[in-house]
């Protein structure tokens, strides 16, 4: 294996103090990304309290799941048109325009006199979530230097922190007095400030990009290639016909991987080049974003069920666990974002044998009456996707190719995405082969997820041999 030596920028940028994001003129744009990513986690989170009251207004029980998943897949296309959006509009335009798309979603969310309306809104409003949130990481990437970068991002996780206590409240409250369409309106505001001030703010063009770039045709076919993966992922996951359900994730992996094999090719690409290689920096990385978030869909889904059924604890000690997982991680990300050089190296390293060593500790522990040593093993799982998420986003931007800095950083959630639809799907698999069945019986249900956290510690050691080779590679380009 070929060790490429640090750069001299790698090894010698100093980290800026977290509060140098909001100077010299950079407050407006760390406000989009920060704003941005609060409205895209917001819609992520409050769905799941106000469904019921959707149902219970407007019907739809049978689709119970729709609006949520119809979100996420609208999401991974939208991340992924950031590059052709971009390139048509500008930065300005392009950023302004997502968030006005963002409010027609919302607005027609509110409205939806039906399910069927709802799921379509929904889709609608995950697409322009997705280039809002792509759109974010092109702003760091773009606007941010090098020793900017992983402040940023922590400012970024920390406020995905917010919003994971916040969306419950916001969504319960308005449950509570069952007007469930306010949850929807009171985004609105946001979106139309985020559109602001990116009119105003932004400049027409990063520096990074082209001015002469030149728009080709759309790429309608990859996009619906990818929607069609994307989907048949999303539905494999609550069918319980093995056979059914593994034609779908076959089908899935087949439309996924023709989508990358012909946006290689083309000229206006949704992802850069060499995306998923190992043999490229950019594609490594991608990689292991893709297996991390796999992994955390298996650990996170089961989390619930597991608490509820085995260890027969209340919902409020549920959303604690998992509290605790994102105040790792958020703990984590804040105390290693000033690191550089061979402190920040170790963070990479250290990051993904910090998660083995937590899941091994959740997987051990599940049907052990010790709920206190299972959650401090949750809690050190979430400090090594923390110790190694930033560095590794912003060694990801670092090393795009001269050209693809925009599609890099924008196809860093659309790849996450992926990683946690096909985590949701193979997770259901698993479960189902140890026998979860109706998910009731305390034994059933621990052996199956016992067998499922077990399971998912091949990809995260995957994961973790990945990091040490990108480590090695440093900020060598590649190519073959």
């Amino acid at each position: 294996m070929t060790e490429y030596p640090p750069t001299a920028a790698e090894a010698t940028t100093p980290k800026a103090a977290l509060a140098d994001v909001f100077r010299d003129g950079r407050r407006p744009y760390a406000v989009l990304v920060i704003l941005g990513v609060a409205i895209h986690a917001l819609n992520l989170l409050v769905i799941s309290i106000i469904m019921p009251t959707i149902v219970a207004d407007i019907g739809g029980a049978a689709y119970y799941t729709w609006p949520s998943m119809a979100y996420t897949i609208g999401s991974i296309i939208g991340a992924a048109c950031v590059g052709p959006v971009w390139v048509a509009l500008g930065a300005r335009k392009g950023y302004a325009a997502s968030a006005v798309a963002f409010v027609v979603g919302t607005t027609a969310s509110a409205l939806a006199p039906d399910i069927a309306s709802l799921i379509a809104a929904r889709a609608a409003q995950g697409l322009a979530g997705g280039l809002i949130i792509g759109g974010g990481m092109a702003l760091v990437s773009g606007l941010f230097d090098t020793g900017l970068r992983t402040r940023m991002l922590a400012m970024y996780q920390g406020t995905w922190m917010v919003a994971q206590l916040l969306g419950p409240v916001i969504g319960g409250a308005f449950a509570e007095v069952g007007w469930w369409r306010g949850s929807f309106w009171s985004m609105v505001p946001l979106a139309l400030c985020l559109a602001a001030v990116a009119w105003f703010k932004l400049p027409d063009r990063l520096d990074s990009e082209a001015a002469d770039e030149i728009a080709g045709a759309f790429p309608f076919m990859r996009l619906a290639l990818l929607t069609g993966g994307v989907f048949c992922i999303a539905a494999a996951g609550p069918i319980d016909d093995m056979v059914v359900r593994g034609a779908l994730v076959i089908a899935a992996i087949g439309l996924v991987w023709l989508t990358f094999r012909l946006d290689g090719k083309a000229d206006n690409r949704l992802y850069p080049s060499h995306a998923m290689s190992v043999h490229s920096p950019v594609g490594l990385a991608l990689c292991i974003m893709f297996l991390i978030g796999l992994v955390q869909t298996s650990v996170n889904l089961f989390l619930p069920l597991l608490l509820q059924i085995v260890h027969g604890v209340t919902p409020l000690l549920i959303s604690f666990v998992g509290i605790v997982i994102t105040l790792g991680w958020t703990v984590a990300t804040f105390a290693v974002s000033g690191w550089s050089g061979a402190r920040e190296r170790f963070a990479l390293w250290v990051g993904p044998l910090f998660m083995i060593a937590g899941l091994i500790g959740m997987t051990l522990t599940a049907q052990l009456p010790a709920l206190a040593v299972f959650t401090l093993a949750a809690f050190v799982m979430g400090l090594g996707v923390g110790a190694h998420n930033v560095h590794l986003l912003a060694r990801t931007m670092m090393a795009a190719l001269k050209g693809e800095e925009r599609i890099t950083a924008s196809a860093i959630p659309s790849i996450r995405s992926l990683g946690i639809a096909f985590g949701a799907a193979l997770a259901g698999m698993l479960s189902t082969i140890a026998g979860l069945g109706d998910a009731t019986e305390p034994i059933a249900v621990g052996n199956a997820v016992t067998f499922v956290y077990g399971a998912a510690l091949l990809p995260l050691g995957l994961a973790a041999i990945f990091m040490i080779r990108l480590v090695r590679m440093g900020r060598g380009t590649y190519s073959r």
